[in-house]
């Protein structure tokens, strides 16, 4: 049941559109636009610092990039931490992605 709804979830809202649609916005860091090109380790670098300096969106990225294992080992704790941070400041891709993992 609970990959059926991850699923579709992933159906409804594919992570690239999620990306691209946060870009578009010019609110997140430059570092998701690297993201978005898959050079995950650079990306890694810009988003972190932006993150750790209370950015919202970067902290989401930051999350799903620690939760994938994109350009860094995959850290569930990390990926939950920096979800929540996001979820504090309203982020609702973060607050979705925590309803997910509540259920895992």
């Amino acid at each position: 049941m609970k990959a059926n709804g991850l699923a579709l979830l992933l159906i409804l809202f594919p992570l690239p559109l999620m990306a691209e649609q946060v870009a578009d916005n010019q609110r997140c860091s430059s570092g998701l636009a690297i993201y978005i090109a898959g050079e995950y380790a650079k990306a890694f670098e810009v988003l972190k610092a932006e993150a750790d300096k209370g950015l919202d969106c970067a902290q989401h990225w930051v999350a799903r990039m620690y939760q994938m294992g994109h350009g860094i080992p995959m850290n569930r704790e990390l990926s939950k931490a920096y979800y929540e941070l996001a979820a504090r400041q309203g982020f609702e891709q973060s607050i979705m992605q925590l309803e997910l993992l509540k259920n895992d």
